[in-house]
Parts: structure tokens; sequence; C-alpha cells
């Protein structure tokens, strides 16, 4: 289990361009911009968060963009005389959003779990609050995700965005109000401090290679054809320090400590120095497991691309001091559908 380290709050605010009658006025969507954490005497604000380390000044608006989707409401009402019972009405609201990742070298992965949420009426008025992140609680960063479209003769990768939802449980009875004044929520993610690459040749090794201190390889059997290769490869490293994720999500528990380094990536290379992955696709596993603070297991992978050359080089990309960053999204007057 790990902790988060050091978390710092930016407030994220989503542009609209509606207002509180619900028509629509000048403004741009998605546009982000930075502002305070909110007073702090303000009894609807969210509680504030520790503040950021002055090296670890970190802009999302350079990171990040986000628009809104949609607005659903929803309505149920149960039948007093059927199997359900006498149950009470139910109402809620749900947003659809989408955040865009402008910089790929400034974030690891995004936790999209909503937390923290508030939500105001046309008259300022709190309409829902959500649960800030509990004390025990594992955060879930997904990494970047892409789509590969064959354009031109060749593979070309798309980045695709990060889906959020955020849902609001609403008193049924009370109306449903006519405007959203503000929506607000958090969200993480997991940022890198320094990213290192580390490149070894494409063959077997006789000694152990340090990648970075706690973090150590060797590589066991390959093979290399033209367009074709496999290996197999051992690893140790410190559980403590170290974290090996190679396309899953990254666990970290609140209670534990950020790890000083995430191996994020293991990348085959062909003469040309492209990625093979990229190119055209492969296989990879790994997994490990020991007693005390060692770790070690195997990675295994391989691929298949007929464009390519032979495989000639192993390519770890390392994250060096990875923070976690607290984000906070405002939305706006949004108005709320008519049923």
């Amino acid at each position: 289990m790990r902790r988060i380290g050091v978390i710092s709050l930016i407030v994220v605010a989503l542009g609209m361009s509606v207002v509180a009658a619900g028509q629509p006025v000048p403004g741009t969507y998605g546009n982000i911009r930075i502002t305070a954490a909110g007073e702090p005497n303000d009894p609807n604000g969210l509680p504030a968060a520790p503040t950021a380390e002055p090296n670890q000044v970190w802009n999302p608006a350079a990171h990040f963009v986000a628009t809104w989707e949609s607005l659903t409401s929803m309505s149920k009402l149960y039948n007093p005389a059927g199997t359900s019972g006498a149950k009470p009405p139910e109402r809620s609201l749900s947003v659809a959003a989408r955040v865009d990742v402008d910089d790929v070298n400034g974030v690891i992965g995004f936790d999209w779990s909503e937390r923290a949420v508030l939500v105001l009426d046309e008259k300022g008025r709190e309409v829902y609050r959500g649960k800030p992140v509990p004390s025990h609680y594992c955060h879930f960063y997904w990494p970047l995700q892409y789509t590969k479209k064959w354009v031109g003769g060749q593979w070309v990768s798309e980045l695709r965005p990060y889906n959020v939802t955020v849902d609001m449980p609403l008193d049924p009875n009370r109306p449903y109000p006519l405007v959203l004044s503000k929506v607000e929520w958090s969200m993480y993610a997991l940022v890198p401090g320094q990213i290192k690459t580390v490149d070894i040749p494409f063959r077997p090794t006789t000694d152990w290679v340090t990648l970075t201190p706690g973090l150590e390889i060797k590589v066991d059997n390959i093979t290399a054809e033209n367009g074709k290769y496999d290996y197999r490869l051992s690893m140790r490293y410190s559980h403590s320090k170290v974290i090996w994720s190679t396309g899953g999500a990254v666990a970290l528990w609140t209670q534990d400590p950020t790890p000083e380094v995430i191996l994020t990536k293991l990348d085959i290379l062909d003469p040309q120095g492209k990625s093979i992955l990229d190119q055209s696709g492969g296989f990879s596993s790994g997994s490990g497991g020991g007693s005390g603070d060692l770790v070690t297991g195997t990675a295994h992978g391989s691929g298949n691309c007929d464009i390519c050359g032979t495989a000639t080089t192993f390519r770890f990309t390392l994250v060096l001091k990875p923070v976690q960053k607290e984000l906070r999204f405002v939305l706006e007057n949004v108005p709320v559908p008519l049923l």
C-alpha cells in the first residue's frame, strides 16, 4: 500500500456560454482558467487543501482542456401499491464532461472519480454536496489511451479524451432548479517531476543493469528477426520506492507515500529508432513478488511488425519524483432540462 505524498489544490473553471435564463450568450466552450481555491470563510466553498511546495508549481491549463457534453435529469416514481412498497420518489442530475490532454509529457495518469462535489442553484442555494476523498482510499491513475488508425498506408495514434460523469442526487421534496449556478468537483492527476529514458541494446545481459537507483533489470532471452521480436527479462526493485507499471492503472493509497520512481513504459525500437509498438503493436506482461522491501519478477513481450526492421533497442521510460495533484473543476450557469 502506498500513501499520497504532496497534493496541491487547483481550481479549474470550464468556460460556459449560458446564463441563468438558459439563453446562450457569447462565450467559449472549454476554456480553462486558474482561479483562487475559494474564500476560507465561504460556507459554500470546499475545504482548502495543503499549500503546494514552491518547487511543485504546475499549471493545469498547460496540460488539460475540459468541456461539458450534456446534462441529464432523471425522475423516478414508485407505485405505492407495487412490490417496491411506499418508496419515496427519486430525482437526480448528471453532467457528462470530457477532459482532453494537451501536453502528454505533463501527466502520467488521471483519476476520473469525482470527489468533493458542490452544486448550487440559480439563487446560490446548496443543491447537493458530495463527500471528499476518505482517509482510506485508493486512487487509480489511468494512463493516456490511444486509438490507432490506418492513414496513408501507416498506423497513426490518436489520443483519446478522459470521459467524466458527475452524478448529483437531489432532494425529491424540492423542485428541480432552473439553473445550476455552480457545479464544482475535484479530481486527481498524477504528474511527473522528471521523465527519464534509458536505452539498452536488445540482447541478453550477463549482469544486472541499473535503470535508476533502486531498479535493476537483466535481459535473459531475446529473439530478433526481421519484423518479429520476443524477449524475457528479470527485474528487481525496492517496493517502497518503485512501481513497475507498463500499461495498467497506477494504484496509490491515501495512507502510503508516493513512490519515487514509476516505470511507465517498456518499448522496443527498430534500427531507425522508431517504436515498433507504435508502428504496429505487441504484447507485454510482467509479474513480481517478494518479502520485505525487495520485489523480484519477470517481464515478457513479443510483437510483429511487417514495416519494421529488426528490433535493436530496449527503451525504458521512468518517471522520477511523481506528484499527485488535486484539480478542482467549476462549471457555471448550466441550464437544467425541463421534464
